[in-house]
């Protein structure tokens, strides 16, 4: 959390339970020194730690609440393209293919899964940059990768980062990627559910078969 998450936390844990307490004094009939009023304020301080777990498990998640401390949600799944730098063996570049994101997170984790049709990847070190003041958002994370299928090279490991852009149709996720072998490329994807998160490539493929669903700048309804 940073120093202005820790502030907004321990405010609204005293604003809780001082209105417990307050509201247990003008409707009750205690002293204010007595353990009458000790007992209100244990329940205060019960009652911010339930709100708080509440919020963290999830309440965040939704639109209006998690504006109190503020991450955007990007759980799901997401489709696109990417492109590469990457040649074969006639030197030849690959065109676009499709991209798979699956994101899994929570408060204060997140992880981060893609699938190609050749490839797929597993995140170990993530972060969620928020910065107000620069307007920054952005999902960076490094990866090992893996091929689903046969190929020409075993295990690489990658960095990406990738801007999101939250409009009034769509969340989009756009950025570069970087591996090992000195490969770089391109991420676009959106949002396509905000729930599922598939475990395949083919899943997705067979899940969102329109073309429509791969085109990153375009509704989200396929």
């Amino acid at each position: 959390m940073t120093q202005i998450e820790v502030k907004i936390f321990a405010t609204g844990s005293i604003v809780i339970g001082t209105l417990v307490w307050i509201l247990s004094f003008l409707f009750g009939s205690f002293d204010v020194l007595s353990l009458e009023s000790l007992k209100y304020i244990n329940l205060g301080a019960t009652l911010a730690g339930i709100f708080w777990f509440s919020y963290f498990k999830w309440a965040w998640k939704y639109d209006y609440i998690r504006k109190l401390l503020y991450r955007p949600n990007l759980n799901g799944t997401w489709l696109g393209a990417f492109e590469s730098d990457w040649r074969d063996e006639n030197g030849q570049v690959n065109p676009p293919k499709r991209f798979v994101l699956v994101i899994r997170q929570h408060w204060f984790t997140i992880s981060v899964r893609a699938f190609t049709k050749m490839q797929k990847t597993e995140s170990y070190v993530e972060t969620l940059m928020l910065d107000n003041n620069r307007g920054t958002k952005l999902l960076a994370y490094l990866f090992s990768e893996k091929r689903s299928r046969t190929g020409d090279h075993g295990p690489r490991q990658g960095a990406a980062e990738l801007d999101l852009v939250e409009t009034e149709v769509n969340k989009l996720l756009e950025g570069h990627f970087w591996t090992q072998a000195g490969t770089r490329g391109y991420i676009k994807v959106k949002q396509i559910s905000n729930s599922d998160h598939i475990d395949s490539f083919d899943q997705a493929e067979r899940k969102w078969s329109k073309n429509s669903c791969w085109e990153s700048i375009s509704s989200r309804n396929c």
